[in-house]
């Protein structure tokens, strides 16, 4: 998922698998393709649900589809004290190779670990319940979309979704791809971003009673942050 970065997103690079890299428009002005990317316009508007949802549309039915952020750093993995920097095509192929094994569990979306506090992966290689990352995940086509109207969030989406309809997503704890984050030149700061945040938290609350609540955020507004609930 490509934005304005034009000559300094770093994912496809990094990247040593075939793969799409899509982008709203301006697909000329991008220098920053891996030799084993290829480059999709989609001319969707501006928003990147909309994207999303025009890469679930290449899937076929019950296809799964692995999407990243366009500023991967780096891979870490948790080595059982502590996370460590390791390849990024070793956890690329670690979360493909679950992927058969959550068929068999009916779990329709899949996630990394979020951070590298190894807290959150002592004694527990997987979870069920948290927030899948919408930085890198994997998702599984259904009759799932991303809302349209959800923009800042669609990670939160996603996760409740699937969590409601299907009882439960699956989390690698002890792996994650690290990305630069709330970057000005990618999806914007989280200063430029918090008015569309709180209007996206107001629809997750009243579709999703059940599986969002509202938590206060350290440098944030009430209204703006929500956490993921069974």
């Amino acid at each position: 998922m490509y934005y304005d970065r034009y000559d300094s997103a770093t994912t496809s690079k990094l990247l040593d698998v075939e793969h799409y890299v899509l982008c709203h428009n301006n697909k000329e002005r991008f220098t920053c393709i891996g030799d084993k990317g290829t480059l999709i316009q989609t001319n969707q508007p501006k928003g990147i649900q909309n994207n999303f949802n025009f890469g679930l549309s290449m899937l076929e039915e019950g296809e799964w589809g692995i999407f990243m952020s366009d500023d991967l750093i780096r891979a870490m993995w948790y080595n059982g004290v502590k996370f460590v920097e390791t390849e990024v095509h070793r956890v690329v192929n670690e979360l493909i190779k679950i992927l058969p094994k959550c068929d068999n569990m009916g779990v329709k979306l899949v996630g990394l670990a979020s951070n590298a506090n190894p807290i959150f992966a002592r004694g527990k290689k997987y979870s069920k319940y948290g927030l899948v990352d919408g930085r890198c995940f994997a998702i599984k086509k259904t009759d799932f979309r991303f809302h349209d109207q959800i923009n800042t969030i669609p990670d939160y989406y996603a996760t409740a979704y699937h969590l409601n309809k299907y009882k439960g997503n699956l989390i690698l704890s002890y792996c994650l791809l690290d990305f630069k984050r709330y970057a000005a030149d990618g999806l914007g700061t989280i200063e430029s971003r918090i008015k569309d945040k709180m209007k996206d938290v107001r629809i997750m609350c009243q579709l999703f009673p059940n599986n969002v609540k509202l938590r206060d955020k350290v440098g944030e507004p009430k209204g703006s942050h929500i956490v993921i609930t069974k």
